[in-house]
């Protein structure tokens, strides 16, 4: 569903408002929101591993266990109210009068 996301140029700072230096550069939308995506897959994976490790006997910190579950949980979480937010925005836009 991410790959389906074209068309978004990506966005370079300038000096003009002193920000910050011209060489740096912020990558699209695109590549933020895929990143950002991985990262929270990336953690319930870590999350799934080390429940199977758990289980297994390969892991006798429950701490690390439940420590990986929470953070997977916050992130997961965190990325349902960043979508809630973007849609009503967006609602908001397309209900405005032109």
């Amino acid at each position: 569903m991410i790959n389906q996301i074209t068309g978004i140029q990506p966005v370079t700072l300038t000096e003009t408002n002193n920000i910050a230096p011209s060489t740096s550069k912020i990558n699209s939308f695109s590549d933020f929101l895929k990143e950002a995506l991985n990262k929270v897959n990336d953690l319930q994976l870590q999350a799934i591993e080390d429940d199977k490790k758990l289980v297994t006997g390969e892991i006798d910190d429950i701490n690390k266990v439940m420590i990986d579950a929470v953070k997977a949980d916050i992130a997961l979480q965190l990325t349902i109210q960043i979508k809630n937010k973007v849609l009503e925005a967006y609602q908001e836009i397309m209900r405005m009068p032109l």
